[in-house]
């Protein structure tokens, strides 16, 4: 663990949103050398708590202050011990007796080991491209955007709510979630429904695509995600994909992306940010932006949000209400190797 804390724990990584400035986006697709750092590029940003928008650095948004920092308390360690490993109960007590101060859970360089890994790093890829390489992509993708939508804003508070409810501490539950993350069956049970859906690519030429705070956007029967400002990932839940496995649209119809608007500003808690302005007044403007920014100052309301959001996220990764009960029981390794990038496996 480190020394020193995370103050910003970011939920949407600066080296992703740093693409939502253009020049920034356009030297890293060419692979020119880029000057300054990812965290100090410029975007402007839709602040739905104040209804103003601003040019700022990406470090200065979509993150939590001291989200990833729980502290370790003696009497929550034999609490967690007598949950999980009851039979080091006593063991626990005596070490807990000789050293009884505090301890404290830095959860930032599990973020960062995951941003690091090959289950982030298709869509880094994808975006350079704009387009999938290869039908290889689409389980690791997948992986991560559903990975992604569990460190969400949303998610999270619902989650440490709830947790708080059950008397299990924050520690606990980044331990909880962890282990999650790195466990074969719960990627697969998250990953096989849109993995095998239709998938449609909606490309365009420029910055289109403003980034909320939470990009995952989940409802019953599709997922859409942001993967760059310029593509944006549709998957059709209620069709199976087949051969070419995913399309790709280079024209946006009016209905799609309103859908889009629609979709991100009702997933929105605090920002959104693009390359510039112009955009961002129109969502600003428009009948969802209004009430979002109205309804988002009723604290029942914005409780009332963050509980629908995480149930959202909570419906795709227990498999968008499409995979059996005894899904686990008919695993077997050729699913795995099929389905799962390697960091999945164990």
């Amino acid at each position: 663990m480190s020394k020193v804390f995370t103050k910003r724990n970011h939920y949407n990584p600066c080296f992703w949103t740093a693409l939502w400035n253009e020049s920034y986006y356009n030297q890293y697709c060419s692979g020119q050398s880029i000057k300054n750092s990812c965290r100090e590029q410029v975007v402007y940003a839709l602040n739905v708590c104040s209804g103003k928008i601003y040019p700022t650095k990406v470090e200065k948004v979509h993150f939590h202050s001291d989200w990833g920092v729980a502290d370790i308390r003696p009497e929550s360690i034999k609490s967690f011990c007598a949950r999980w490993f009851p039979k080091k109960y006593e063991e626990i007590c005596k070490y807990v007796e000789a050293n009884p101060a505090n301890l404290y859970l830095d959860f930032e360089e599990v973020f960062t080991g995951l941003e690091r890994s090959v289950v982030f790093s298709p869509l880094m890829e994808i975006a350079k491209i704009c387009n999938l390489a290869s039908d290889e992509q689409k389980a690791p993708l997948i992986c991560h955007l559903m990975i992604h939508a569990m460190r969400s804003h949303e998610f999270v508070a619902a989650s440490i709510d709830r947790m708080k409810s059950l008397n299990i501490d924050k520690w606990e539950y980044f331990w909880l979630l962890k282990h999650i993350w790195g466990n074969r069956t719960f990627l697969a049970r998250a990953a096989i429904i849109p993995t095998l859906g239709e998938w449609t690519l909606w490309r365009t030429p420029e910055h289109a695509f403003p980034l909320c705070d939470s990009p995952v956007l989940i409802d019953r029967n599709s997922l859409m995600a942001v993967l760059s400002p310029r593509l944006l990932l549709e998957v059709d839940l209620n069709r199976h994909g087949d051969r070419p496995y995913w399309s790709v649209r280079d024209e946006i119809p009016k209905h799609k992306i309103a859908e889009f608007r629609r979709r991100s500003i009702a997933n929105t808690f605090k920002e959104v940010i693009f390359s510039g302005p112009a955009k961002l007044q129109e969502w600003l403007a428009s009948r969802q932006g209004q009430a979002r920014i109205a309804g988002l100052k009723d604290l029942e309301y914005k409780q009332r949000c963050l509980q629908e959001a995480g149930a959202r996220v909570l419906y795709g990764v227990n498999g968008f209400g499409r995979v059996p009960e005894d899904f686990e029981s008919w695993l077997d390794g050729n699913f795995y190797q099929d389905i799962l990038p390697n960091e999945g496996k164990k």
